[in-house]
């Protein structure tokens, strides 16, 4: 008998997890669709639905699009498709565009910037952009040539220069007196109005080394870590360099008569952050009524020498940052490696070993501020500890117990035996060492 062949019927298709529309028996207990379904269905319909927001900002566009665009559009005059766009004008970045319908008299000119005062202030954001990431006219005529943009001329660069140099000091000046205002309301003293405050000072040059013509010593706050005041200074002038070239003539004269000089140091570069701390603290009472009292600086002596009798005899007292006495002990070490012959290589004074040595240094002062005998007796400890092997432990310095930092007191209070992969420092080295670092 032959076996009667039907055709099966075909599989319909109920569409994935992933789509919304599929097909269930509506008594069904499994649900519709699982938690990622709802999830994925939920942000692909939102994404759809969302609606394009306001257009804002600037953006770099090629000209020759914008024309395209302005052609196919009607004239709101006479509705001929004869829109024309030119460029009427340019100062700078900034240019002024016409639209002109060429089958009536329609007219609509319009800039590519907004103004203030009738000054584009895409110019001014290209200037500040450029001083933000350390450059002048050069790097900027670079990025326009570049990009193919139109660019601003020398005279008009330093003219936005000088108008933002004119803003940035009179925020900077708020934003310090603000500052220096908040110390004064968190500790106002009703005996008197002028208030007592530490500060940390510290120097910056344009260049590395004592070879800079410009300079900077900033005062910041140790409560608020807020700049408090700033002391610029220049041993440079552009414009007396110019007139020492110039022929006396009337131009020379006139030139000169206009001219205020931006030097206001005459003195080597290695003493700007002397002069500088100096001035901020004889000014302190006047212009912000407080006392630096407290001087947190980088280890310079000779800057503290200059403000210590201020406010009277011996009125301002030092403190060294912890980190940077850190640094330098890291610094004297490397030094000493560089000069002694034989001290450095496997087993000797490397840079690894100068790095953890003068972590455990930091670690030492940090843990015992207040405590000088500890702080000491710390240091020294850190030296042998770092400097110990399993053949010559020399851990009788460290502090012994269950909770000690060292791993073999800890060891031998525990009851087990702990060993380290260094092997140590020689007696020489050590000895070559210690008048360094302690």
């Amino acid at each position: 008998m032959v076996k009667s062949i039907a055709r099966k019927r075909k599989r319909h298709f109920y569409c994935n997890k992933l789509t919304n529309t599929s097909k269930r028996n509506s008594n069904s207990a499994v649900p519709e669709c699982t938690a990622s379904c709802s999830k994925l269905g939920n942000e692909s319909f939102s994404t759809a639905e969302e609606m394009p927001g306001p257009v804002f900002g600037n953006r770099i566009v090629d000209l020759e699009l914008i024309v395209e665009a302005f052609a196919q559009l009607c004239c709101p005059k006479c509705f001929a498709e004869k829109v024309e766009l030119f460029e009427d004008s340019r100062y700078g970045l900034c240019s002024h565009f016409a639209l002109k319908c060429k089958c009536c008299d329609f007219f609509f000119a319009f800039a590519s910037s907004k103004k203030i005062v009738n000054a584009p202030v895409i110019n001014t954001w290209l200037v500040y952009g450029m001083r933000q990431i350390g450059k002048s006219f050069a790097g900027a005529f670079k990025l326009c040539s570049t990009l193919n943009l139109p660019r601003l001329t020398k005279t008009a660069y330093k003219n936005q220069e000088a108008k933002l140099l004119k803003v940035v000091q009179e925020v900077a000046e708020e934003s310090m007196i603000k500052a220096a205002t908040e110390i004064v309301e968190k500790k106002q003293n009703l005996s008197s109005d002028i208030v007592k405050c530490g500060i940390l000072v510290d120097g910056t040059w344009q260049r590395r080394g004592y070879t800079s013509m410009n300079g900077c010593v900033a005062a910041i706050s140790v409560d608020t870590v807020k700049v408090l005041d700033i002391e610029v200074m220049s041993s440079y002038c552009p414009t007396c360099k110019r007139l020492q070239t110039m022929p006396r003539n009337l131009e020379y004269e006139s030139s000169k008569a206009d001219h205020i000089c931006q030097c206001n140091f005459t003195s080597s570069s290695s003493k700007m952050e002397i002069v500088g701390a100096s001035r901020i603290f004889v000014r302190s009472e006047k212009n912000r009524r407080l006392q630096y009292t407290q001087c947190y600086g980088d280890g310079d002596s000779k800057a503290f020498m200059s403000v210590k009798d201020t406010y009277g005899l011996n009125s301002v007292t030092k403190f060294e940052c912890i980190g940077h006495v850190q640094k330098r002990v890291g610094s004297r070490l490397r030094k000493l490696k560089t000069k002694t012959k034989g001290l450095s290589g496997k087993g000797k004074l490397t840079d690894n070993f100068i790095d953890k040595l003068q972590n455990y240094y930091g670690i030492a002062v940090r843990s015992n501020v207040g405590n000088l005998n500890a702080m000491q007796q710390n240091v020294i400890s850190a030296l042998y500890h770092c400097a110990s092997s399993d053949k010559k432990p020399m851990h009788g310095q460290c502090p012994i117990g269950k909770e000690s930092w060292c791993y073999f007191q800890r060891g031998m209070a525990n009851g087990t035996k702990c060993s380290t992969k260094y092997a140590g420092l020689s007696n020489d080295v050590l000895n070559k060492i210690k008048p360094v670092y302690l």
